[in-house]
């Protein structure tokens, strides 16, 4: 690290310089089957796996400039049934419809040719990382792996809690929940249970579950949502797409 050091670089400055970048690993997307530039639709971020190129993410600031993505008159917006007056970095994508190639659908090129011969996968492909969009990737996050000539399929079902708003007259100690515009963390403008969590492992580095005092508490919140993953790997058939991209 020290000889890095004297020539200036940093581990993230080498993480940067060896991750493949977004424009080459996108090179086809779709939002609800409508053709979209995929440079507009993903942008880089840091995770516990790595540099990753994602899509609808709204959790941590990030230091990049030009992070947050105008909105596109094409797609639609998730607006918060809470009644929060709470903004978020970025504009969070949802959709109304369902079925076979509805939401974000993207070819990738993972360029095989690139992997070391002493790289510790040992397939050619893709993590997906999958997470609220509010959350930081780390706490409770569900991953799929896709290889070369595979079609990942993926579907996704929310529940939902939610809390009236008399709730608020109980102390958050008694009822264990936290409203969005109650807490102020320090990466993010709005509040969450994992999102809490990580800016805590931020600042005090590993602390065992028994020794852990939060400040605040991270309680979870009074309006949540949890997630089912599932999916299906079938052939990746190039005839269903543009032979520009295949």
């Amino acid at each position: 690290m020290t000889i890095l050091k004297n020539h200036y670089f940093t581990v993230e400055s080498i993480m940067e310089e060896v991750l493949q970048k977004c424009d080459k690993l996108l090179v086809h997307c779709t939002f609800n089957r409508k053709v979209k530039n995929c440079v507009d639709m993903f942008r880089l971020i840091k995770t516990y796996d790595g540099h990753c190129c994602t899509f609808n993410y709204a959790a941590l600031n990030d230091d990049r400039k030009g992070s947050v993505s105008a909105k596109d008159e094409d797609i639609e917006y998730y607006e918060d049934p809470s009644g929060e007056d709470v903004t978020t970095n970025q504009p969070i994508v949802v959709t109304s419809e369902s079925g076979r190639g509805s939401g974000l659908s993207v070819i990738l090129n993972v360029e095989p040719n690139d992997y070391p011969n002493w790289s510790g996968v040992p397939y050619y492909g893709a993590k997906i990382l999958i997470s609220d969009p509010n959350d930081y990737p780390e706490i409770t996050v569900s991953y799929r792996f896709i290889s070369l000539g595979e079609s990942l399929d993926m579907k996704v079902q929310p529940l939902v809690f939610q809390c009236e708003e008399d709730i608020r007259n109980v102390s958050p100690e008694k009822r264990a929940c936290w409203f969005h515009d109650e807490v102020l963390l320090q990466y993010t403008d709005r509040y969450s249970y994992e999102t809490c969590l990580t800016e805590f492992f931020f600042h005090q580095g590993y602390i065992s579950e028994e020794d852990r005092a939060c400040d605040p508490v991270c309680y979870m919140e009074c309006w949540d949502k949890r997630y089912s993953v599932s999916s299906d790997v079938t052939p990746f058939l190039p005839d269903m797409f543009p032979t520009s991209v295949t």
